[in-house]
């Protein structure tokens, strides 16, 4: 049995609101002959006074089953569905309901600010049908082309779309962290939500100082501080650049504060604004150790011994390989046992050599490359067990020993630009110390002379004498 209840409105409507349904009899009954603007009132009643029950179940049951076959109500209807793979925007507006015209009307209009072709899969979208007396007319589409903008097309009064694109305000603000080395920097940092790049940067800025194959211990202590764009609600929608990165290595601080000078050249200063930038990075690769240092050796190919004229990094295949110093490529090829090659010559008399990769970056010979820039990619080709940079340094075409040349660093900031950098750097200071727990910038800066907190400690609790001042 079907229990409902029928309405009528003043205008004429009627409403139904379904208790429980039960399904309309197979075989339809007699209808009563009823006049046709009577129907409505004599239908209601019907099933108000149950004279005739098997009458009543297949009304109301037809009724039910009506309405809910009716796929969409009267007036406005707003759904959000997500893009499939495989989608296109044109095919999504039509598969929700949008007519052929609509739905291209609607992707011309975004295609102004937005590539309809760069649709992900998972992207929300926003549609808004109207339902009137001429039929389903699509209104709205909205979508977010990035985290920072949302782009609606709204139907105009004529059936034309117009798009409309507004950017949300991004504020800028430094984030600093803190913590201790326990496994490694690239790790640690990382399990604090430091993003990967901020954590190249900050090991390529202190690799002119720190080599991070030999000289990093656990207990030894980092700092960062860098930019976060957030939006207005707190939501992160990107980072920056790094503006400090610090280490303290057995006791001994390590630190660099980026500055761009009065001409606009960036580049990374020491305390006392001296540039931390040698004429060559230390490691030319990142998180890689070393397997093979410079001096005779047991050739594992050849089998005897011989000079080893460089130093070995053993990496996984693919990782990139940087550019130790700016400079000319004056070599690129394949070369003998050491398989694809590039020399690059930094001055007259300072070359540095890189031998495996497996790949080149879009380089070719005589172009002029950066401090820092990937120039190739770790591999084994020519003569080697497994995958490797095997890098040399030269000096008037002689090989030296990579990790013990001395070479002279960068410039040191002057005139105009000395004010500056030192307000940039008691601006990030105080931002290190605002930042925080007490024992995380403990950890961070012990006083001088002193070595780290023991990674042991309860980091809630700072010993005596090391409290930050």
């Amino acid at each position: 049995m079907l229990a409902a209840a029928a309405m009528m409105a003043p205008d004429g409507g009627d409403t139904a609101a379904v208790a429980a349904m039960s399904g309309a009899p197979e075989t339809p009954p007699t209808l009563p002959d009823l006049p046709s603007e009577g129907f409505k009132a004599n239908l209601s009643l019907m099933l108000l006074q149950p004279d005739d029950v098997e009458l009543q179940d297949w009304i109301i049951g037809s009724v039910a089953d009506s309405l809910l076959q009716r796929r969409y109500s009267a007036g406005e209807d707003r759904r959000t569905v997500e893009v499939e793979p495989g989608d296109t925007l044109a095919a999504l507006l039509m598969e929700q309901g949008a007519e052929t015209e609509d739905a291209n009307a609607a992707v011309d209009a975004l295609a102004d600010s937005f590539d309809p072709r760069t649709l992900r899969a998972g992207q929300p979208i926003t549609l808004v049908f109207d339902d009137v007396d001429d039929g389903r007319h699509l209104t709205s589409v909205a979508l977010e082309p990035s985290v920072t903008a949302s782009l609606t097309a709204r139907r105009a009064t004529d059936g034309s779309f117009v798009a409309e694109l507004v950017e949300a305000d991004v504020e800028t603000h430094a984030k600093a962290v803190a913590g201790v080395i326990r496994s490694s920097l690239y790790g640690d940092a990382s399990d604090l939500g430091v993003p990967d790049r901020i954590i190249a940067n900050a090991i390529k800025a202190l690799s002119h100082k720190v080599d991070f194959q030999r000289d990093l211990e656990e207990g030894d202590a980092y700092a960062m501080v860098y930019d976060v764009h957030t939006l207005a609600d707190g939501r992160l929608v990107g980072t920056g650049d790094l503006l400090m990165a610090r280490i303290v290595v057995d006791g001994k601080t390590v630190e660099m504060f980026r500055f761009e000078d009065a001409d606009g050249v960036v580049d990374y200063y020491d305390r006392s604004g001296i540039s931390a930038r040698r004429v060559l990075m230390r490691t030319p690769i990142d998180g890689a150790r070393v397997s093979s240092t410079f001096g005779m050796r047991h050739h594992p190919i050849r089998g005897y011994n011989r000079m080893h004229k460089g130093v070995d990094f053993a990496a996984p295949t693919g990782t990139p390989i940087y550019a130790a110093g700016d400079g000319t490529i004056e070599l690129l090829g394949t070369r003998s046992g050491y398989g694809k090659y590039i020399r690059i010559r930094h001055s007259g008399t300072l070359s540095t050599a890189y031998a495996h990769m497996s790949r080149y970056a879009d380089l070719d010979q005589g172009d002029r490359v950066r401090q820092g820039q990937v120039i190739g990619y770790v591999g084994q080709t020519g003569d080697a067990t497994g995958p490797h940079l095997h890098y040399e340094v030269l000096i008037d075409g002689a090989q030296v020993n990579p990790l013990s040349v001395d070479l002279p660093t960068g410039h040191e900031i002057a005139g105009r630009d000395r004010a500056a950098f030192g307000a940039e750097v008691a601006r990030i200071d105080a931002l290190l110390q605002d930042s925080g727990s007490p024992a995380a910038i403990a950890f961070a800066f012990p006083p001088p002379g002193r070595k780290p907190l023991d990674p042991t400690l309860d980091t809630a609790e700072v010993p005596p004498g090391l409290e930050p001042e």
